[in-house]
């Protein structure tokens, strides 16, 4: 199979900037003589947000400057999507902040104090947001509005919380990156499952990061420094792997994030390639999305990606400083 390697604007031709508003919508891949089930596009860049209510009037009469008016996004590394919304776990600000794809209607999550957000993700019907603390392991749940509704797992799950994903049926997998274990919590929080050690076998990690749920119900983890992704059944055991170290097309250098598709291909970002490659369950590389840049569809030091159940992709463009969004859609699923 011949691997695309797309820088996405540059395919289309467009010449457009970096902008939503200057960027139209449009399909990037595969190229239009290509046959494939399935097409990723371009949609928008979020490199700040915009609070909600504060008007121009009010911005006039406050002399606020321009710095003052919006959330920035100096250091992104997580990103959740939920419905219409993006939230982005920002670790130089401390914060959890989301809204539109569009960067308006922004809130910033009332997170505990002394809590220090490292992972993110959202229920699967978008209704809320989990957050996990790097130190403690605990996970906390917001609705849209910001507001804390309770911690969904409780502090000593994990020593030092890698990743977070939230399966089909509520449950939370979190990644312990001090233990080398992956750990399943019920809705109820209690302990489901747990596997896993620190080093290179089998169903061992170094320093696991992201962790993400198959439609066939399967666990996939991001195991960076054994440079590999690990499968596991639904009860954490063990079934497969694949990855390798190197600098070509479809190893793995500085692997950060992880997600799976409606159809259940797996996008790596790698921070060292500055690219999104795509992979099919048996390792195969179908894609790579990116490049060194700072146009549309270009990276700098990607971080965490996130993935819905209607193919929206948001990834956290971590060098750039912004919040990449693009779509997958199966080919007859098109209007």
């Amino acid at each position: 199979m011949k691997v695309q390697r797309i820088a996405l604007v540059m395919l289309l031709g467009t010449g457009c900037l970096p902008s939503p508003a200057l960027c139209a919508e449009g399909p990037v891949w595969p190229p239009p003589s290509a046959e494939a089930p399935a097409e990723v596009a371009w949609q928008a860049i979020v490199d700040e947000f915009r609070p909600k209510g504060l008007g121009r009037i009010f911005r006039a009469v406050a002399g606020a400057e321009r710095r003052q008016q919006t959330l920035p996004l100096p250091r992104p590394v997580a990103v959740a999507l939920a419905k219409d919304r993006v939230f982005v776990v920002d670790t130089a600000m401390n914060w959890v902040i989301g809204g539109k794809t569009d960067g308006s209607a922004a809130i910033k999550l009332n997170l505990p104090e002394g809590v220090q957000p490292v992972a993110i993700a959202s229920t699967p019907d978008g209704d809320q947001i989990l957050v996990a603390d790097r130190e403690l392991g605990a996970v906390f749940a917001f609705d849209h509005k910001g507001s804390l509704l309770g911690e969904v797992v409780s502090q000593g799950f994990v020593q030092r919380c890698g990743g977070l994903a939230v399966c089909a049926n509520g449950d939370v997998l979190i990644t312990d990156a001090e233990t080398g274990q992956v750990v399943r919590v019920s809705t109820g929080g209690l302990e489901v499952a747990r596997s896993g050690r620190r080093g290179t076998g089998n169903g061992e990690f170094n320093t696991p990061t992201a962790v993400a749920e198959a439609p066939d119900g399967t666990v996939w983890v991001l195991d960076p420094f054994n440079f590999r992704i690990q499968q596991l059944d639904a009860k954490l055991h063990y079934l497969s792997q694949f990855g390798q170290h190197g600098d070509g097309s479809g190893h793995f250098a500085l692997a950060k994030g992880l997600a799976i598709d409606p159809d259940g291909h797996l996008y790596v970002s790698d921070a060292r390639f500055d690219a999104v490659q795509v992979f099919d369950q048996d390792g195969q590389l179908l894609l790579i999305i990116g490049g060194r840049g700072f146009g549309a569809g270009e990276f700098w030091t990607p971080g965490g990606l996130a993935i819905d159940r209607r193919g929206h992709m948001a990834v956290a463009d971590t060098g750039n400083r912004r919040i990449q969004i693009m779509r997958y859609q199966r080919r007859e699923n098109r209007k």
